[in-house]
């Protein structure tokens, strides 16, 4: 699981589309000769998968469905066999509903931006809003786009490489002079690794180029699907500290880095959260998030990652 857990650059779909592809392996592997026993073998790893990528709502919600499949099949005469297929065609499933959500809310977020020649800025890179970009384009209504390189990783890059080879005008900005280019922007569009009834949870950044776009009066929007909709409360659902090193590998003295790679952005700073099906304010983003609790077995907090 290490290469799943140690992806600190790609957005959150393809994050969970590794966690997919990493129990399917599991699942090969697997040995277990009776169902219970795959159940339980099987909650461990779950569990290493949340702790892995604790701030992504996907790998959560994911892992509670591959749990719910699990003690089903467990509680049923199943073969672990039998139990083996069902989590696999659960995969699949969980991979198709995924692209297809992630189509349609980034369908309704070009709806937003009915103009041409639409300035939108982001940061990072997240595959929803390349999705809606890529989508702004094909409609003929040439977008360009103002980008922060998003550091540490600066995954902003691969996001301006990915749209610039579409043919979309990207400027990549460092991240400190994305909030004074903002009152260009027609529109800001952020990704979403978790939505709860506070806000919004994304990377680092995300606040500040928020903030700013209130006081030049642009939108912003969040784009992202309902299975990222997960209660605050949630104890497994966290914010890591990345490795200190990614900043400064030998600082002197007295001089401690912090490496937070996400934060929260409250929903007042929002238009709206762009789903499959709609855009949701705050209220009924936080009743939809409140209704998509983890069974308590994954809801509980994770032991610390040292």
């Amino acid at each position: 699981m290490s290469g799943f857990s140690n992806d600190r650059s790609s957005g959150s779909s393809a994050v969970a589309e590794q966690f997919l592809t990493a129990l399917e392996r599991w699942l090969g592997q697997d040995r277990s000769p009776s169902a219970p026993a795959l159940r339980d073998a099987l909650f461990p790893w779950l569990r290493g998968a949340q702790a892995g990528q604790p701030s992504m709502a996907l790998v959560h919600q994911m892992a509670a469905r591959a749990l719910a499949v699990a003690e089903s099949g467990a509680a049923l005469p199943d073969s672990p066999l039998d139990l083996r297929e069902s989590l696999l065609r659960s995969c699949d499933a969980e991979r198709a509903d995924l692209a297809e959500a992630t189509r349609k809310a980034a369908r309704i977020a070009v709806e937003l931006v009915p103009e041409s020649d639409a300035f939108i800025a982001t940061l990072s890179h997240s595959g929803a809003v390349f999705e809606a970009l890529r989508q702004l384009h094909a409609t003929g209504r040439r977008p360009r786009v103002l980008l922060a390189e998003s550091r540490p990783g600066l995954e902003g890059r691969e996001m301006a490489a990915r749209l610039a080879a579409l043919g979309i005008p990207v400027w990549l900005v460092a991240d400190g002079a994305l909030a004074m280019l903002l009152q260009s922007a027609t529109a800001v569009w952020i990704g979403a690794d978790a939505v709860t009834e506070h806000g919004v949870l994304n990377k680092v950044g995300s606040y500040v180029t928020a903030l700013a776009a209130r006081e030049h009066g642009v939108p912003v929007h969040a784009i992202a699907v309902r299975k990222k909709l997960i209660p605050a409360g949630t104890a497994s659902l966290s914010i890591s500290e990345m490795p200190a090193a990614e900043l400064w590998d030998a600082p002197p003295d007295n001089v401690r880095p912090r490496n937070v790679y996400f934060e929260m952005v409250p929903h007042a700073l929002l238009r709206g959260v762009v789903v499959e099906d709609g855009v949701l304010g705050a209220s009924e983003a936080g009743i939809a998030a409140r209704d998509r609790e983890l069974p308590p077995s994954l809801a509980a907090a994770l032991p610390r990652q040292d």
